[in-house]
């Protein structure tokens, strides 16, 4: 999921980080304590539980299609989920094309699915962007069960917050086996299709997840715009 946000710094108009410090600088900034204080406290309040592995990662084939080219584009990621208490996942996408780095995706989310904090950082960068995410929470369903709804005040990094909300809302669809997903993957699956909503009521985008009940948190597995769709396979899984 991707929000327009709080334009928290994280050291926005510094170089951006090599694959090397990657995983130091997310680590840093993409916390609890990096979120804004109306923000912690509608975690806080919720009282969740923390996911249920330390660390997971993943490698991913992408094949993205975007609007007005003829062929599709593939990429290879390296996903890194780490926990990160409160119910909050870390995650850390490097996206290669043929072994290059081609961007750096960082976030933190519930359980891989509400976004709290996220930042695209393109390997031609010469400076970090800001992180966005939402400033107040106003509404945060913590179930994955039928219908929940994640609802939220956010705005351009640096200016007040859009009068009216943005929203993702979910519905939950089929459960099968994890496996088939990747063999290495235990327990079910329980699918997640998802919609994003601008402050204008407008749907920008949907996402379509698996969330994995074992673990405890989402993946996901096709992103789709009016630009683009991605649509992603899991190579291989593993549990640190």
């Amino acid at each position: 999921m991707q929000t327009a946000g709080n334009g928290n710094p994280a050291d926005a108009g510094a170089p951006p980080p090599t694959t090397e410090s990657a995983g130091s600088y997310f680590a840093q900034h993409f916390t609890f304590d990096a979120l804004n204080a109306d923000v912690k406290d509608a975690i806080t309040r919720a009282n969740l539980a923390p996911v249920s592995f330390n660390q997971i990662v993943m490698h991913t084939r992408d094949q993205v299609i975007t609007e007005g080219q003829a062929q599709p584009a593939t990429y290879s990621s390296i996903v890194t989920l780490e926990n990160a208490g409160h119910g909050l996942v870390r995650s850390l996408q490097i996206v290669q094309d043929n072994g290059a780095n081609v961007a750096t995706q960082l976030g933190l989310t519930y359980r891989g699915y509400f976004s709290f904090l996220t930042q695209s950082v393109s390997a031609r960068a010469d400076k970090v962007p800001p992180v966005q995410g939402p400033r107040k929470i106003l509404k945060f369903d913590t179930g994955t069960s039928a219908h929940a709804a994640f609802v939220y005040l956010y705005g351009d990094p640096g200016k007040d917050a859009f009068p009216d909300p943005g929203q993702f809302l979910c519905d939950s669809g089929k459960t099968y086996n994890a496996a088939q997903l990747s063999p290495a993957i235990e327990g079910q699956a329980q699918e997640m299709n998802c919609r994003a909503i601008d402050s204008n009521g407008m749907e920008t985008e949907k996402v379509t997840f698996a969330y994995l009940e074992k673990y405890g948190v989402a993946v996901t597995l096709r992103v789709h715009n009016d630009q683009r769709t991605i649509d992603t396979n899991i190579l291989d899984f593993n549990v640190r």
